[in-house]
């Protein structure tokens, strides 16, 4: 997979070498330049798939994984497929190790049965990851069939028993760099002969025509999958997208192909958003932290984590693309395996939250969970249940038709609900206890017609509710997106405010479900000891110091008080600290008891 970072760095990425100190960390732009996509696909039959199967499976799998994130008794601590660029294995070498590479345990089928049993509709695969090293036969000769001894085509037999099952199949191609391609960005400037080498030469000579072989020898395919754009001559991604709609011309193009030529939008690794995103777009994921195989990573999402990023970018308007990295010898890892199938048990007794489901009215999460929607039906999806047991719902206009909560087997419960206001609340308190304690429960709520949602943020009365600084009206201070490593190509990202100017503040407009006093926490990172203030439009204001650190900690700040239920606003400034070092990522509201 690409590193996903910061700004600057990669806009000068693809236009000769990739000239980049192994430390360095390149930028999203640089990395995937141009990230718009064409308008109208949405209603095409060509996106119908992606549309409303909204889960697939993405497979990182290449000589990389032979590693497994480890050269000569050194852990590569990072994105596996990054290792011969981040411990600077000489290119001979790196190519030499092909002639080990014997993956005897791949088999295509049970990777098939996996991600059905995952309740997935697609996989797409690296068929050459940034290494230059194809998985398919290939007339280049640095390919899995003809430099090493297992001598077979596993992009042929996954390509067929994604088709005998009735699966989607796409594939992923590095078309930008390529570290072991003379001319590929990254790779060497000379030819083995000492000749120059140019990226114009690299296009002609290996990556159009690998593009068309993977376009021409597996059948019809559902996604071609280019990543790592960066500033490659428009000509040669016109030429890209040109042939793959002659070959293809059901595939879909991922929007990391550059240049706005993309059918629908990739959003950056692991990033689900907060906000509901409008047009065709995924969110591409990963079982652990790296996207190739390594022998340390062991963490993985487990089952009720996978299914709460399902669910959350279904309801956020998206597609969810979730990756597995299969070992050298072409087994899924066995955790990421039995994770992935018992999320896709849960998915296969509730198939409305997510395939052919809409996003939220409310355009973001429930404390308790999220929603998706069905025509009339809101699909309540409960990751945890508050101690009551009643899920509470803010700004419905209209009348509710009836409730029901899901159970095991599909055993339906009625639920009764009470109105306060544009509030509603679903008691489920004399639900069976083995429903509400299942990985998630659904409540359906049903309209007669399309409800009205004032999607104002709620406080709710009897759960903690966390308010992103996305969310704040801004001013005299600096909202935006900061984002950073953990481990190199380990991305994580903070939306935030900083820069607080001496009258800056961060607003919210909330409705308040109950009057009553509320412990507020911010969650902020800086220096020495701030001092915030938190203030609501009643006038009512609580003021504290507390310590900073350099990464993102919640504080109490004490009790608020709301006099009345409905509308108002909460304001945070900062009244004493270092503005330039000070920042606020969310407020959080717990009803005291």
């Amino acid at each position: 997979m690409h590193t996903k970072l910061s700004s600057t760095f990669l806009r000068s990425l693809a236009l000769a070498s990739f000239a980049l100190p192994v430390s360095a960390e390149p930028s999203m732009d640089q990395m995937w330049g141009d990230r718009s996509t064409k308008s109208g696909v949405e209603t095409s039959e060509r996106a119908a798939l992606f549309r409303d199967g909204n889960y697939g499976m993405f497979m990182h799998w290449g000589l990389y994984s032979h590693l497994g994130g480890q050269w000569k008794d050194k852990t590569f601590y990072g994105i596996g497929e990054w290792i011969m660029r981040q411990m600077q294995i000489p290119r001979a070498e790196y190519m030499n190790l092909a002639k080990d590479f014997n993956p005897s345990e791949f088999n295509a089928k049970e990777i098939v049965r996996v991600a059905k049993e995952a309740g997935m509709k697609w996989i797409i695969i690296t068929s050459k990851h940034h290494e230059g090293f194809a998985m398919f036969k290939s007339k280049h000769p640095f390919n899995i069939v003809d430099a090493s001894p297992f001598a077979r085509d596993p992009m042929k037999e996954l390509a067929d028993a994604c088709r005998a099952a009735g699966l989607g199949f796409g594939f992923y191609y590095s078309h930008n760099q390529d570290w072991t391609a003379p001319g590929g960005n990254g790779g060497p400037d000379k030819h083995d002969d000492g000749s120059p080498a140019s990226f114009d030469q690299y296009f002609k000579e290996k990556c159009y025509p690998q593009v068309d072989e993977i376009c021409s020898n597996y059948g019809e395919l559902a996604y071609i999958w280019f990543d790592t754009p960066g500033n490659m001559p428009v000509e040669h991604v016109k030429a890209l997208a040109e042939l793959v709609r002659k070959k293809q011309p059901k595939a879909m193009l991922c929007s990391r192909i550059g240049h706005g030529m993309g059918d629908y939008e990739s959003l950056g690794d692991m990033e689900v958003p907060l906000k509901n995103h409008s047009g065709l777009w995924e969110t591409c994921d990963t079982t652990n932290d790296s996207w190739s195989y390594a022998w340390y990573d062991q963490n993985w999402k487990d089952s009720k984590e996978i299914l709460h990023r399902v669910v959350s970018t279904v309801g956020r308007g998206g597609t969810y693309l979730l990756n597995v990295g299969p070992d050298g010898k072409g087994r899924i890892p066995a955790k990421a395996a039995g994770y992935l199938v018992e999320s896709g048990k849960w998915i296969k007794e509730h198939p409305g939250v997510v395939y052919g489901a809409g996003p939220s009215p409310w355009g973001h999460a429930q404390p308790w969970g999220d929603v998706t929607r069905t025509e009339n039906t809101l699909n309540l999806v409960v990751f945890d249940w508050p101690a009551d047991r009643r899920i509470h719902l803010s700004g419905i206009d209209g009348d509710i038709a009836g409730a029901t909560l899901i159970g095991k087997d599909g055993k339906r419960t009625k639920l009764p609900i009470q109105r306060s206001g544009n509030w509603a609340s679903f008691d489920a308190s004399a639900a069976d206890s083995a429903t509400v304690s299942a990985i998630a429960s659904v409540v359906e709520v049903r309209f007669d017609k399309a409800p009205k949602i004032d999607s104002t943020l709620g406080i709710h009365p009897n759960s903690t509710t966390q308010l992103s600084c996305e969310f704040a009206q801004v001013r005299d201070a600096k909202y935006q997106r900061i984002n950073w490593m953990e481990k190199f190509g380990e991305w994580k990202f903070a939306l935030q405010v900083s820069d607080w100017k001496p009258n800056g503040v961060a607003e919210w407009e909330v409705n308040v479900a109950a009057a009553g006093d509320y412990l507020v926490e911010l969650t902020y990172k800086g220096t020495g000891r701030p001092v915030w203030s938190v203030q609501t439009s009643e006038g009512t204001k609580i003021q504290n110091q507390q310590a900073a650190s350099s990464v993102y900690h919640s504080y109490p700040m004490g009790l608020l008080h709301f006099s009345q239920p409905g509308k108002h606003k909460v304001s945070v400034s900062l009244v004493d600290g270092d503005g330039s070092k000070a920042s606020l990522e969310a407020i959080r509201f717990t009803p005291a008891r």
